[in-house]
This record gives structure tokens, sequence and C-alpha cells, in this order.
């Protein structure tokens, strides 16, 4: 059974001043005991923000790069720059790299991105290679800071009732 995504707009919930240093501690890649120690918050207190932001973004039950990405896609906080140009990167990668903003299965992954769900990880291993990301979120972070993202290719994903 293939379970389709559906996009919703950004609600406008106004996220308070520690939600937003949280959200920009995120976007910026770094993990929850980081964004603690940065803030001197419990490492508790901090997932709990984190669990806040995907209910006001309207993420809920988000893996951690699609909250950034939603975090990024809704101007909450400024994109992080790029310190390095943009690589090289195929049409097709451009395409895997987007659904990976919005999609978390490897079937709707490679649904979006036109490729074999077999070939998920093979295909992403080498796109993270490309691009020089360490991970999804800092792919999603560097798409962000080279603008290969577009409202239509890639609106926030609706994550109803947690599932996805």
């Amino acid at each position: 059974m293939t379970t389709t995504m559906t996009t919703t707009l950004i609600p406008t919930t106004p996220l308070t001043k520690v939600e937003k240093d949280v959200a920009a501690l995120a976007a910026a890649g770094l993990g929850p005991h980081t964004i603690a120690a940065r803030l001197r918050l419990a490492p508790s207190t901090v997932k709990k923000y984190l669990h806040v932001l995907r209910l006001k973004l309207d993420c809920r039950g988000a893996p951690h790069h699609i909250l950034v990405h939603v975090i990024l896609s809704a101007g909450q906080v400024p994109t992080p720059a790029a310190r390095r140009p943009a690589p090289d990167v195929s049409p097709e990668q451009v395409r895997l790299w987007r659904a990976h903003a919005v999609h978390r299965r490897a079937p709707d992954i490679a649904q979006a991105a036109g490729i074999a769900p077999s070939t998920v990880k093979k295909h992403t291993a080498q796109l993270l290679t490309a691009v020089g990301a360490r991970g999804l979120t800092h792919l999603v972070i560097l798409g962000h800071a080279w603008d290969q993202f577009t409202a239509q290719s890639t609106a926030p994903a609706h994550f109803p009732g947690g599932h996805r």
C-alpha cells in the first residue's frame, strides 16, 4: 500500500524567543545535547522544545532533517550561509536532494526522486559525497544555503498524527 504525502501551508504560529533560539541552533546543524549546552538547558528540555516546534510547525513525527527543512522554509530563522560554492550536481541528484527534504520513507523518497526504492541508500550515499554533507540534516542545510529548494518542489510535509 502506497501512502501519499499531502502538503499544507506552514502555520504562522509565532515562536517564543527560546523556541527561536532552539530552532536557529537546530537549523545550524546542532543536535539536542549541543543545543542544550549552548543554551544552558537540560537535554530533556531541548527535546521538549523540539517537540513543540514540530507541533507549531505542523510536522509531528518528522525526523530532525525534515524539521530543519520546515524551520528554514517557514523563515523562522535565517538560513545559514554557505561556506563554499555549491557543487555541480545532476538534475537526478537535485530531485533526490529535494525528496529527502520532505520524505522520510525510502519508497516515498524513491517515488519523488524517480529512482528504484532498492537504490535509495546507494544514491543517497553518492549525493552526500558529491555535496560534501555529513548527513541528511547537513544536506538539507546546504540545500537551503545554496538555494536548491523551491517552494513548489519542496513544500514542507504535513505529518498527520505523527505518521510518515
